[in-house]
């Protein structure tokens, strides 16, 4: 009687016990489905957020970096179209202001004066050539670049709340003379003679020698004399919150926009591979787009705001020149696309990505030393080179060491665990054994 109980397993029909995994099938295929969707969802918002600081970073660094900003004004001058559009334009600007036929007429004779017309236009012509030979001097170049560090240094220097020379107090830009007077008097060498001058005048010998000039010249001065006001409060604090707000916008959405593709990843659990691919083919989309951008806009720009042909290739330089760091950040987002593409393809199943992996594995199995001291002098190689901005700052430069070691070493565990029995020459004789029988396939449909 007991070998006639049944149990509940034999008991049960085929269709009752696949019903729990028909049941959690669906389930789990919706799950996938929408977790791939927020994925792509976020993937979208990182890349949109991505142009948002691509652009930021290249104002900040354009607008708010003295040596770009220097740099840029330097190969502005330097551009021989350039030269000519500033150099006609001053020439038409001289002989605009002075009546040079004029001038000329009452210097000459008066049998003479009847040059004054042909000499006027000879000189214009002279000076026509003249101007954009003075603007290449090299002289001339210096002085430029010099006079546009110095003035940039300073607005940022009045944006970051002022100096010693240049203060901000009370919401204010204040010019305070008397820095001035001690730089040009340690210029000179008599900053002694300065100092002791100086400490003679009392509080109450300073109002005396305005007292005296009140009765003497008629002028009453207050008592901070010596200080001219640059700037208003209000225009101040312009200045300064457009100059705080690009920085923030740089920052934020840098930060965010690689952190919206860092949870993308974390999310793609079982097809990590695969989101990252996406995440190299974004960054290389984000760098296209922006060149196009660049390209199409610079176009639409100067045929919009300039009328004359004469001057079109001048602002057609200027927009190539000023915009030459967004081009820059451009292409390293395309360089690092394809860098972290071609990862995710090593990391792939394809049988070129096996075969590497093979032909890799001894290597990093059994000389790691090696492996990571080659990689170090390919990337001292890179950063000597310096194919993107980032390999010229300390902070991106270590992130990406930091991302080379982890790849490197993720590869090799890869490696290990997939090929554990690999030797040298194994990934070369299994890409010939494949090409071999695909050759062979090919002679044999021939046939």
């Amino acid at each position: 009687m007991l070998g006639r109980i049944p149990t509940s397993s034999s008991t049960a029909p085929p269709s009752a016990q696949s019903a729990p995994n028909s049941a959690a099938e669906p389930a789990a295929a919706t799950a996938q489905r929408r977790r791939r969707g927020a994925v792509a969802a976020i993937l979208t918002l990182a890349v949109i957020t991505g142009f948002v600081a691509m652009m930021a970073t290249w104002v900040r660094r354009q607008a708010l970096d003295t040596g770009n900003w220097t740099n840029t004004s330097s190969r502005l001058l330097a551009d021989p179209p350039i030269q000519r559009a500033i150099g006609a334009y001053l020439v038409n600007a001289l002989f605009t202001n002075v009546d040079v036929t004029g001038e000329l007429r009452n210097s000459l004779p008066t049998q003479l004066s009847g040059l004054a017309g042909p000499a006027a236009a000879g000189l214009r012509g002279l000076a026509d050539r003249s101007a954009p030979e003075l603007l290449a001097r090299p002289r001339v170049q210096d002085a430029w670049r010099l006079a546009n560090r110095n003035a940039h240094g300073q607005l940022i220097r009045i944006l970051n709340g002022g100096g010693a020379t240049v203060s901000t107090a009370n919401g204010q830009v204040v010019l305070n003379l008397h820095s001035l007077v001690d730089q040009l008097a340690s210029t000179l060498g008599v900053q002694g003679q300065v100092a002791a001058a100086r400490a003679k005048l009392t509080p109450a010998t300073r109002a005396k020698l305005r007292g005296a000039a009140n009765q003497r010249l008629g002028v009453t001065l207050p008592p901070a004399a010596g200080q001219i006001v640059l700037m208003r409060a209000d225009q101040l604090k312009t200045a300064q919150d457009v100059a705080n707000a690009i920085k923030n916008l740089s920052i934020l959405f840098t930060a965010l926009s690689f952190g919206l593709f860092a949870l993308a990843i974390w999310l793609a659990r079982g097809w990590r591979r695969i989101a990252l691919r996406s995440t190299g083919w974004c960054f290389f989309g984000l760098g296209v787009f922006v060149l196009l951008v660049r390209r199409v806009a610079g176009d639409s720009i100067v045929d919009a705001l300039v009328r004359n042909e004469s001057v079109r290739p001048a602002a057609h330089d200027a927009w190539t020149i000023g915009t030459s760091l967004l081009r820059a950040i451009a292409l390293a987002f395309v360089i690092y696309g394809l860098v972290i593409v071609v990862a995710a393809w090593l990391a792939g199943s394809t049988r070129p990505a096996l075969s590497a992996r093979q032909a890799l594995a001894p290597s990093l199995r059994d000389h790691p030393v090696r492996v990571y001291g080659a990689a170090a002098l390919a990337y001292l190689l890179v950063i000597a080179w310096g194919p993107t901005p980032a390999f010229r700052h300390l902070i991106p430069v270590l992130i990406i060491a930091a991302l080379l070691a982890l790849g490197i070493e993720l590869l090799r565990r890869q490696a290990a665990r997939e090929f554990p029995d690999a030797h040298p020459g194994d990934g070369m004789d299994h890409l010939r054994a494949w090409v071999g029988r695909h050759r062979g396939g090919g002679l044999a449909l021939k046939g």
